[in-house]
């Protein structure tokens, strides 16, 4: 009878971790792979860099956002009680950024709210447009004080995919 129970353990606990979705479960059911990768922009004269890459297999993907005069790192990752995609990080200025990844239209898109050691907040959302395998639109909206996205961008820019380094 105990090894009949501890069989019953072991295959729920099995059940369970495999029932549970994982961030690459998502990606791959919203088929947004294509945003991995690193991908740079020229904004009237100044750079931008952007790098997705996962971290923990399948768990979690490390952001790495660079300008001239700034730089963040952030985790983004499912969280296992809400199922939403989150994503926490700080930049060079020493703000902390807390967002949520979600769909706008048939993009992904992040909205973002950052606090200054001041405690100024302010928010925006980045979504994401495919052009090709190597080109891609960041499109930037504006966000309400209760967190609503503007339904048209005010500013948008096209990265290109970097070449990774050796």
């Amino acid at each position: 009878m105990k090894k009949l129970l501890t069989i019953f353990a072991i295959m729920g606990l099995a059940c369970t971790h495999q029932a549970q979705a994982s961030l690459a479960d998502q990606i791959n059911e919203n088929q947004t792979d294509w945003l991995l990768g690193s991908w740079e922009a020229d904004i009237d004269g100044r750079t931008l860099t952007l790098t997705y890459k996962w971290v923990v297999k399948d768990h979690v993907i490390a952001s790495h956002l660079k300008t001239d005069d700034n730089e963040s790192y952030s985790l983004i990752a499912l969280n296992p009680k809400t199922g939403e995609i989150e994503q926490t990080g700080y930049d060079s200025n020493g703000k902390k950024s807390t967002g949520k990844w979600g769909p706008k239209d048939d993009m992904p898109m992040v909205t973002i709210s950052s606090t200054s050691d001041t405690g100024e907040t302010k928010s925006m959302a980045v979504a994401f447009r495919r052009i090709d395998e190597n080109n891609i639109e960041a499109q930037i909206f504006g966000v309400d004080d209760s967190g609503n996205v503007e339904d048209f961008s005010s500013f948008s820019f096209e990265m290109k995919r970097k070449k990774a380094e050796k």
